[in-house]
């Protein structure tokens, strides 16, 4: 038995039996997941060098919190263009949405090489160091005429944005990105309201 009759079953509400009910909700909603579609796009994160791993990685967990595929790549425009371009005709020929995010350091070349040779969207995501961020996030910003990749410089952020393109033709990851964003609200309105309380004993 798995419904609220259990709830109603407990002759004397104990902690033992609120356990089992709790027990019993995350059972059903982990069976809930069974019935949800799969996502349809993917997020690809090409990595210029394998020491941008722990920042993909994050863009990596971000992208799973919001329920996106994710993959990583790593990859070279600038030391091994083709395979680059091979790696991007792969996704293309997946027939499905794809988002690239390109994660490289000082002269990114990887973000506008993908921009330029495929007709998916591109993120920008360096992992930028605090002494070289204003010198290196032009490589990233100041783009040839005709591209049009964006720029972002936290993994949170890059995820954010690639899920958002994926949510125009999926409602499970536009429910995911909504779920999340009423939860920041909440959190907001909780804190002011924590805030006004904290105030109140104080003034009396």
């Amino acid at each position: 038995m798995k419904d609220k009759q259990v709830y109603r079953n407990l002759k004397t509400v104990t902690d033992e039996g609120l356990s089992e009910v709790k027990r019993n909700f995350q059972w059903v909603a982990d069976k809930l997941d069974n019935f949800l579609p799969k996502p349809r796009g993917l997020v690809t994160v090409l990595m210029g060098s394998p020491s941008d791993a722990e920042h993909c990685e994050k863009i990596h967990a971000h992208c799973k919190r919001l329920g996106v595929p994710c993959e990583l790549r790593v990859t070279s425009a600038h030391k091994g263009t083709q395979e680059t371009l091979a790696i991007i005709a792969h996704y293309e020929g997946l027939g499905i949405p794809v988002v690239f995010i390109a994660v490289a350091g000082r002269s990114n070349g990887l973000g506008p090489v993908t921009c330029a040779n495929t007709c998916y969207p591109v993120i920008n995501c360096p992992p930028l160091k605090p002494e070289d961020a204003a010198r290196d996030i032009w490589s990233s910003l100041n783009l040839p005429s005709g591209m049009g990749c964006g720029t972002v410089m936290y993994p949170e952020a890059a995820a954010q944005s690639a899920a958002s393109i994926l949510a125009l033709s999926d409602h499970v990851i536009w429910s995911k990105i909504r779920a999340k964003q009423l939860n920041l609200w909440i959190l907001l309105k909780k804190a002011d309201w924590d805030l006004a309380q904290s105030v109140l004993n104080i003034s009396t």
